[in-house]
């Protein structure tokens, strides 16, 4: 539930990290989707947090498609592998190491790597050279086993892969910090995805607009 800012001494483009989830204030970044993303999830075969990823992907297909824009997240495919915990309690805590940090991703294709751990840190949206990274932490205890948390804890971490920042509204699938949001106010009765504002939805237009294209 923090947001760090961290740079990687990568051979690769050198950007900075764009956000931990529910963390400090979100800084708008230049960076956003500039392709149709290809998903990879790196995950075991059985990790019952992979039906809630693909919820999270089609709730934002959906709701880029009502923009409408061309642009969507692309196919998932899920691969067997292990990212080191102490690389991404690093990268949760901002506290990385560039060498280190390329050899854990180097074996994994994709533009967009989703990794379903079983570490305990803060979930986070990153940049990894080129590509973006969303990590979510171990499911196996709250506030990630509370219903309806984890589809919109992961639905938050995409938001920022896609390039929205945190708002301070807790009825919203963006609250972060400076508010007191925390994945908890997730938590429902009812299974559902929690909104977008109205600044929300603006900026995905600006950044997919109905004349975006690949580049």
């Amino acid at each position: 539930m923090k947001l760090r800012g961290w740079r990687l001494l990568l051979p690769l483009l050198v950007v900075p990290g764009l956000a931990a989830a529910f963390g400090l204030p979100w800084r708008w970044s230049p960076l956003h989707f500039q392709t149709v993303p290809a998903i990879t999830v790196i995950a075991r075969e059985d990790d019952p947090r992979l039906p809630e990823v693909r919820e999270a992907v089609e709730f934002w297909n959906r709701t880029l498609a009502a923009l409408p824009t061309p642009f969507h997240l692309g196919a998932i495919t899920r691969v067997d592998g292990v990212v080191p915990d102490r690389v991404l309690s690093n990268l949760s805590e901002s506290n990385s190491q560039g060498s280190r940090i390329a050899e854990a991703f180097a074996a994994f294709h994709g533009d967009f790597l989703i990794v379903l751990s079983d570490a305990e840190f803060v979930s986070f949206t990153s940049r990894i050279g080129n590509r973006v990274l969303v990590a979510i932490k171990n499911g196996s205890h709250p506030p990630l086993t509370l219903p309806n948390v984890l589809h919109n804890v992961i639905a938050h971490e995409i938001g920022h892969a896609l390039g929205l920042q945190h708002n301070g509204d807790p009825t919203t699938l963006m609250c972060g910090r400076p508010a007191s949001c925390r994945p908890a106010a997730f938590s429902s009765d009812e299974l559902r995805m929690f909104p977008l504002t109205s600044a929300d939805i603006e900026r995905l237009r600006e950044l997919y607009p109905p004349s975006w294209h690949a580049r």
